[in-house]
This record gives structure tokens, sequence and C-alpha cells, in this order.
């Protein structure tokens, strides 16, 4: 197994935590990059992620690394993420999310861990569940939790995929008038307006 510790950054622009684990995978030059190339990457992504604290992700490297079930759930992992996509791209489409996605969020909701606590909070009190990951299978269920919400209280409408045809990025659009069209504007907005501008002066060149 590779080393568990990963300096790998990622991308959380989907304001979902299951469409951030589908943009593990993106688009470089017009071919597709994995960002989960290890077990450490998707340790790596948990913290990112805030699923794991950065004290767990040490503790959990010591205790996971070379186990067999890890890289069990490496493979689930990569699993989940294909049928994630399948389901967002089903959804931008206009078609039902498909029942293989139904069924695995439910298997991997058999495994949550842990329990709630009352914590002070300023002019009054919070609720915060605490995760208890005792199994590397355990990571996967808030992918599953987020996947679980996004269907039963999200406005399906407003999944979204990145208007750049060369970027593979979805994200859920939170914006007042629901208008966002790209994952960001540093990147494919500002990329894609470019070029619409050189478009212009092409046309307008030619006409002329």
């Amino acid at each position: 197994m590779s080393d568990h510790s990963s300096g790998q950054t990622f991308f959380f622009i989907a304001n979902y935590l299951c469409l951030d684990f589908i943009n593990t995978q993106i688009a470089e030059n017009g071919q597709p990059v994995d960002l989960l190339k290890t077990f450490g990457d998707l340790i790596s992504w948990c913290v990112q992620a805030r699923i794991l604290e950065t004290t767990q992700q040490q503790e959990f490297s010591r205790q996971w690394r070379g186990r067999r079930d890890a890289e069990q759930t490496f493979a689930r992992a990569i699993e989940l993420r294909a049928t994630l996509r399948q389901m967002a791209e089903r959804i931008v489409a206009g078609k039902a999310p498909p029942q293989i996605a139904i069924a695995q969020m439910n298997e991997l909701l058999h495994h949550q861990v842990g329990h709630a606590e009352l914590r002070r909070a300023k002019g009054g009190f919070e609720k915060h569940f605490h995760a208890d990951f005792k199994e590397p299978i355990h990571l996967l269920w808030p992918v599953a939790e987020s996947a679980c919400d996004l269907l039963a209280y999200g406005d399906l409408s407003l999944i979204k995929k990145c208007e750049n045809a060369a970027c593979v990025l979805f994200f859920y659009d939170t914006t007042k008038n629901h208008s966002r069209r790209w994952c960001s504007m540093s990147a494919c907005g500002n990329r894609m307006k470019v070029a619409a501008h050189y478009r212009r002066l092409r046309t307008s060149s030619s006409t002329s």
C-alpha cells in the first residue's frame, strides 16, 4: 500500500460533500485526471473535507497501513464515486437517479457510527454529531449521508455541471438567482469569458 499521507489538494466548490467527492475526478487539457490514486489520498480528502481531524489522519495512517480492509475500502470509494457521478449526470439530464445509487447509499449508511453531543455556542447551544471511526469503511458513510440528504432535501434542479464542455465538475447552485454556470469564476468562468470575447472579435473582424 502506498503511504497514507498525501499532499494532494482537492476541490471543494460544490456545496454538497457527495458532489465534492465526485469532483475528485477532474479533466486537464482534455484528459481525465484522478485525484484519488491511493487510500492515502482518500484519507487526505477526508481531512480536507473535515470528515477527519488532522490528528485522526496520523492515527489512522498508523492503524490502517497495509490492512486489506483499507484497500477494500478504497476500491469501494472508487465504486461509490462512479455511481454518484452517474447519479449526478442523470439528474442534470432530467432523469431519475439509478437504483444502484440508492442501494449503495443504504448499504453504507449501515456503517454509521457515533453519537450526538450538545455543545455551548454563542447565544445558546448547538447539537453536533461526533463520528466514531473504528474501521476504514466508516470513512464512506458521511459521503453516502450527504447524497441521501441531497436526494431527500435538496432541489435536484439546482444540481449542475460546469458549462465549460471540457470540465467535468458538478456543483449545487446556491446563488440567489440560481444563475451559477461555472465550477468557479477563477477557473472555467474567466476562461470561457475570454474565449467568448475572442470569438466576438473574430466574428467582428470577418464581417468588417
